[in-house]
């Protein structure tokens, strides 16, 4: 059954499926303030900026770019070209002392920003095929998502079947906004699929499905 949807899922990306690379150090403007939109950011960091920081990624989106960069790792004291990207808000940002950079704990926000990183930086397993749709047949199904994945989920765990694998895995927790490898389960389907807001991801309220997904491990 194929459905379609005019959702936000709380997650702000910006167009294409995938992360273009950043211009050079040469070609970045300096970094200023997160966009108001959520989307990406392209910019360039000295490595000598000064600010204040809330959580340890993501990051408030009122957070300094450059020193949240510094915490997170991806770039050092000599600065560099950063591309953060756009989340929603958190209910929680927890501060951390991280690669000389200390961040202060926030409460709830309503835009938050964080950084892509490698699967070796991450220690995410980013190895096997990418996620689609789940497989018809019921077993278990383990793949990869990049974490710049937007579709449409219904439910809170279980969730409808046809629902994107990789908002859904965000939503329950298996991964974070950076991705990793997931193994969804098939589940019996349930008379009605209430949607609910979690780590970021808001899912949508659904009736009657005849089949549902879980998340477990490998």
């Amino acid at each position: 059954m194929k459905r379609f949807f005019l959702t936000t899922t709380g997650i702000f990306l910006w167009a294409g499926a995938a992360i273009a690379g950043p211009p050079t150090g040469a070609e970045a403007q300096a970094c200023g303030a997160f966009p108001s939109d959520g989307g990406q950011l392209d910019c360039s960091c000295s490595g000598t900026e000064e600010g204040s920081v809330w959580g340890s990624g993501p990051y408030t989106s009122d957070s300094n770019v450059c020193v949240a960069a510094r915490h997170a790792g991806v770039i050092g004291a000599g600065g560099g070209v950063v591309s953060p990207y756009g989340l929603g808000g958190q209910e929680a940002y927890p501060g951390s002392n991280q690669n000389g950079v200390q961040t202060s704990t926030w409460g709830s926000y309503g835009a938050s920003f964080d950084f892509p990183r490698s699967a070796s930086e991450s220690g995410a397993d980013m190895s096997g095929q990418a996620c689609g749709s789940f497989p018809s047949g019921g077993a278990p199904y383990s793949c990869v998502c990049s974490g710049q994945e937007n579709g449409s989920v219904w439910g809170s765990g279980p969730y409808t079947s046809d629902s994107d694998l990789c908002v859904a895995a965000r939503h329950a927790g298996a991964i974070g906004p950076r991705g990793g490898a997931i193994t969804a389960l098939a589940a019996d389907g349930l008379d009605s699929y209430a949607g609910s807001e979690a780590n970021g991801v808001t899912t949508h309220d659904w009736g009657s499905y005849g089949s549902s997904v879980i998340f477990g491990q490998k």
